[in-house]
């Protein structure tokens, strides 16, 4: 009998830079954001327990439409106010903290780096122009994090990332126990800054009604893939860089943090990963 490989046993954390202050900053409130708002007090909370400094931002420049409900996380009586707006009032006064709430497109520079300051951008948005704009978030240094959240009817995926070039992963793994950078989810899945409304399927009224169905749960689940790879990340525990789940089929699966698939990702050598930089 041959030995099984686990690509998970042979995964090391993404190490954290040393920080006094963490920025939580959501950007889009909508199908997957909505959802995701419900956790990122509970982090702030519980990151607060711990001592450090917390800031939490939703950001979002649309209002609540009949069409959102009820698959997005807002009721009939939120129709017509600002997304971003309604999410922070409502979690922010069951916590007892204050949310920032943005009614504007997002801006790389909103992002702010600062000495012992962490600053982690999740992306809940469905469109090129949003995401090149949340990638330029990893341009300055490694003390800003982009988890992008993306899904289509049935699947989806989470992806995170901390830097915007393959030549700043050179020396990534030099200490075997961790590593000390992941690709920016652009890197990862370069479509994901493509338009792709042109490759839409056009569905009958009662097909759209069924995937419309599907999607409440494919939202819920990309928002909890996305809650767990954070509690993780500020744990010091997150093995994994992305996550893909497919709620038809009910699989999900990981691509985990190991020389020999971040040096595949980024299409370098092992030995890229592994050397000292000179």
């Amino acid at each position: 009998m041959s030995n099984l490989s686990l690509p998970f046993a042979a995964a090391v954390p993404i190490l954290l830079p040393a920080y006094d202050e963490l920025d939580l900053i959501l950007i889009g409130c909508g199908g997957t954001g909505g959802w995701l708002a419900v956790n990122l007090p509970r982090i702030a909370y519980v990151q607060k327990q711990a001592g450090k400094k917390v800031s939490v931002t939703f950001i979002d420049p649309d209002r609540v439409e009949a069409t959102n409900i009820p698959r997005q996380n807002f009721t009939p009586n939120d129709l017509e106010l600002p997304k971003a707006s309604v999410l922070a009032a409502r979690y922010g006064w069951q916590w007892g903290l204050e949310i920032n709430a943005i009614s504007a497109e997002f801006r790389a520079d909103m992002a702010i780096s600062r000495w012992k300051h962490l600053t982690i951008c999740i992306g809940a948005v469905d469109n090129p122009e949003a995401r090149a704009e949340i990638a330029k978030v990893l341009q300055n240094d490694r003390t800003v994090f982009w988890l992008d959240c993306g899904n289509h009817y049935e699947s989806g995926q989470v992806l995170l990332g901390s830097v915007d070039s393959a030549e700043r992963m050179e020396g990534a793994f030099r200490v075997p126990t961790f590593c000390t950078a992941l690709p920016s989810p652009a890197i990862q899945h370069p479509d994901l800054l493509i338009d792709q409304k042109a490759n839409h399927q056009i569905l009958s009224c009662e097909e759209a009604a069924i995937a419309n169905m599907q999607s409440m749960s494919i939202n819920h689940r990309i928002a909890d893939e996305a809650f767990d790879m954070l509690l993780r990340l500020l744990s010091g525990t997150l093995t994994r860089f992305a996550t893909y789940v497919n709620c038809k089929h009910g699989t999900a699966w990981s691509k985990f943090n190991t020389i020999e698939e971040l040096a595949k990702t980024i299409g370098k050598s092992n030995q890229y990963l592994s050397q000292c930089k000179p």
